[in-house]
């Protein structure tokens, strides 16, 4: 009987568990207001993932919470635990590509070559990334989104759906990109945009 832990169970973490659920499956669920009736899933509060006995964690943080995902994971590794990757069975991913750990691929996603995906980030449905892209730690590339190849995206970034990400482009630490925002020159740090053509904006998008 495999048994697994997902850290926060709001809708995110409904999806990991779509994914990963199976016969014979025991689930630790770690979230302060999610209860469950199901037998094989058992509910405790979000902070006692450090007193578990379990080895297998996955962090269903989204993307308003993209530090304190890093700061979990970081955690997890000091107590020894394992954080696999997820790669869906209809995603392509080269075998080239350097996929680092608790990255959680979509379905119909495609991963080119020489493409580097850093610890933490997720990729949700139907992205495609191009050659020789690198993607940093603890981001969130939303349904969607293409990136062109050589591109480089810092830390902590948010790609909202459907946005295009042209070639060479770099994007800085923190940058949030709106929906359906064309990318065609290099984002600096703690920066958000919108729009086609792309605009930088006075306020921060508030993600909601």
């Amino acid at each position: 009987m495999k048994e697994i832990s997902i850290i926060g169970f709001s809708d995110l973490g409904e999806q990991f568990y779509s994914f990963l659920n199976q016969e014979n499956l025991v689930l630790n669920v770690f979230d302060d207001v999610y209860q469950s009736n199901q037998e094989n899933i058992k509910a405790n509060l979000f902070n006692q993932y450090s007193e578990s006995n379990s080895n297998n964690f996955y962090v269903a943080l989204g993307y308003k919470h993209l530090k304190t995902k890093e700061n979990i994971l970081n955690k997890l590794q000091e107590l020894n635990k394992k954080t696999p990757n997820f790669i869906h069975k209809t995603s392509f991913v080269n075998n080239t590509a350097v996929v680092e750990t608790a990255v959680f691929i979509y379905p119909m996603c495609n991963v080119d070559k020489n493409v580097e995906i850093g610890k933490g980030s997720l990729i949700n449905n139907s992205v495609t990334i191009s050659h020789d892209t690198k993607i940093g730690k603890c981001c969130y590339i939303s349904p969607g989104v293409i990136v062109s190849g050589n591109v480089n995206i810092g830390n902590y970034t948010f790609i909202g759906s459907g946005s295009i990400i042209s070639n060479g482009v770099k994007i800085g630490e923190n940058v949030i990109i709106g929906v359906g925002t064309v990318v065609t020159k290099d984002i600096p740090d703690n920066c958000s945009v919108i729009g086609n053509p792309m605009k930088f904006l006075k306020q921060p998008l508030i993600l909601k």
